[in-house]
């Protein structure tokens, strides 16, 4: 993702599957009331994301996923029939960002496991191979040494032993390092997966952040003087 400084709007800005789990994150973490400027950011990302969105066809599991989310809706008191279905569209967006990510995260985790064994396999042989090295250098060049007279053979032997054991012993701490990498790429791969939606929770939020549900006692804005919130972290 890339960045853009804050604005009242993100006008032009949609979700991506890649911002999905910061997304959801944001939207599930939210604790009303909360600054004018950060709703009407969120609002703008919302209803510009789902406005390009293509919904997908029609397909039976989509329309019992459909009916299933109407009832939910309707439970929490949203009778307004057009805001009801915009935040349908807006849950079904989500729900295919969601597939789509889920699909990514888990191809991304065999990719980074994989680049994991083959850096152990070839980590025990460059370690295995450095040995072997030495313990010919050794003895070649103990041969030299009580030999009467040494050979250029015996002589390039004991240079060319040397030579592999500093190359094989030289390529572990590289190996390390790349371990170390994979592994903090794979521990953020699993850390941003978003698993299961919590569709309750995202109805309850998305309906009070967009208006479409008042509650009494819950304030959504909070009016400040002055607000200097942060860069955006949404991003095409």
């Amino acid at each position: 993702m890339t960045g853009k400084p804050h604005t009242d709007t993100l006008a032009g800005f949609t979700l991506s599957i890649a911002g999905f789990p910061d997304f959801y994150s944001r939207i599930t973490a939210l604790r009303f009331p909360v600054s004018v400027a950060e709703v009407l950011e969120l609002r703008d990302l919302i209803h510009h994301s789902v406005d390009v969105y293509e919904e997908p066809p029609n397909i039976p599991q989509n329309r019992e996923f459909r009916e299933s989310l109407e009832n939910a809706i309707q439970s929490f008191g949203i009778e307004n029939p057009h805001h009801s279905e915009r935040l349908l569209r807006i849950l079904t967006m989500l729900r295919g960002m969601h597939y789509h990510h889920t699909i990514m995260s888990r191809n991304s985790e065999q990719a980074l496991r994989r680049d994991q064994g083959e850096n152990r396999a070839r980590r025990r042989a460059s370690l295995r191979y450095g040995v072997l090295s030495l313990l010919a250098t050794a003895v070649l060049g103990a041969y030299w040494g009580i030999a009467a007279e040494a050979v250029l053979a015996l002589k390039l032997g004991v240079l060319g032993g040397a030579v592999l054991a500093f190359i094989f012993i030289h390529s572990l701490p590289k190996y390390d390092a790349d371990m170390e990498r994979l592994t903090r790429e794979l521990n953020d791969v699993l850390r941003k997966r978003v698993d299961m939606l919590n569709w309750r929770t995202l109805i309850h939020k998305l309906s009070l952040l967009l208006g479409y549900k008042q509650i009494q006692g819950i304030e959504v804005f909070r009016h400040e003087q002055a607000d200097t919130p942060a860069a955006s972290r949404y991003l095409h």
